[in-house]
């Protein structure tokens, strides 16, 4: 095994995840109930969350939990238990709302919404962000920013090809930072593998249910003997066969009702076979690792539908430049970038908590 195996293995690029939304938060659908009825539902997340939580602790298994922050004011005391077990806390947004349909102004004021609701629960900074429905597309890439300005600092909303709402289908693979106004981003896109130059997923959601074990096993060897990441994502209701069905169309009724008694067996199938680390966890060791190895870190721009890619050395570089100047401003922007994963920034919100506190005390 070589150096850079032991130091960044095969726990490390493999994260399971879990995106924490009840039966009827569907998107995209006018048979999706408002957000005023939502309490007036019955909810199925608790039942559905214990049994996830109960299946990981079997098997200690660590994972992030991408809370909707809605769902989480109404269940603080499930929300602890996540993290009191180990896991990660991190932000699906609060209303559950399609990034390139709500526009800039509604998603910043729905995402900084949740983080300061999931940081007031837990007690500690919410780093990771999830748009619903992997709705960051070519026509919404400001919502890049606005992740980073609301104080994340990693995300995992690209989906590498397309699907029912976008998708980037020629988004790098594996983890890269993003160049955004503020700061770097670091984006942890979703697994996909390219099979006949096509790109295709069976890691998660209805994916991960059609598939067969086969099917992913070869992808995860796939996956890990390119250095990419294995990340795999549910839902809770994708183990719930009892949940309500909405009045979807035919092909939706498909995608969120096939074959939901497969997916528990499989991610038992997974916690037993493979080990998980949490996204934060992984976060961290990618980052080290360009300390480690001086390696080459991929840095993306996007400029409108355009994706630029450049490629800057993580400390040094053996033949620089000729302006070495601008050189190394960009190159010290990618360390600052990096040294905020080492040593976490904490949210402006966070501190004002702690400040009012310490004041009391």
């Amino acid at each position: 095994m070589s150096k850079l195996d032991n130091r960044l293995n095969h726990r490390q690029l493999s994260c399971l995840t879990i995106d924490v939304e009840d039966w009827f938060h569907i998107l995209d659908s006018s048979a999706t109930p408002s957000i005023e009825r939502w309490s007036s539902l019955e909810s199925r997340i608790e039942r559905n969350l214990e049994r996830l939580l109960t299946l990981l602790d079997t098997y200690s298994v660590k994972v992030t939990f991408f809370w909707l922050g809605w769902l989480a004011e109404q269940h603080k005391n499930l929300v602890r238990r996540c993290q009191n077990a180990g896991h990660e806390i991190a932000s699906h947004g609060y209303a559950h709302v399609l990034a390139y349909e709500v526009g800039e102004k509604a998603f910043r004021q729905d995402i900084t919404r949740a983080k300061a609701v999931l940081e007031d629960i837990i007690g500690e900074a919410v780093r990771g962000f999830r748009a619903p429905g992997f709705s960051i597309t070519k026509e919404a890439v400001w919502a890049f920013d606005v992740i980073a300005e609301s104080g994340y600092q990693y995300d995992s909303s690209i989906f590498p090809t397309l699907r029912g709402h976008g998708g980037m289908s020629d988004s790098p693979l594996g983890l890269y930072f993003i160049k955004t106004r503020s700061d770097h981003l670091l984006e942890i896109p979703m697994s996909i593998i390219e099979i006949l130059g096509s790109r295709k997923s069976l890691f998660g959601g209805g994916y991960l249910r059609l598939a067969n074990k086969l099917m992913i096993n070869w992808g995860i060897h796939r996956l890990h003997t390119t250095g990419l990441p294995l990340i795999v994502y549910v839902h809770p209701r994708e183990i719930d066969s009892g949940q309500p069905h909405l009045s979807l169309t035919l092909m939706r009724r498909f995608k969120y009702y096939v074959k939901l008694n497969s997916t528990l067996p499989k991610l038992k199938w997974l916690c037993k076979n493979y080990s998980f680390c949490t996204m934060l966890e992984m976060v961290e060791g990618y980052v080290r690792s360009f300390y480690l190895e001086r390696r080459i870190i991929p840095v993306v721009r996007f400029r409108g539908s355009q994706v630029a890619i450049e490629r800057l050395p993580a400390l040094e570089v053996l033949t620089p430049p000729a302006n070495r100047e601008a050189f190394r401003t960009r190159l010290l922007l990618v360390e600052k970038a990096m040294a905020d994963f080492l040593s976490p920034r904490i949210s402006a919100h966070t501190k004002q908590r702690r400040n009012t506190a310490n004041a009391i005390l």
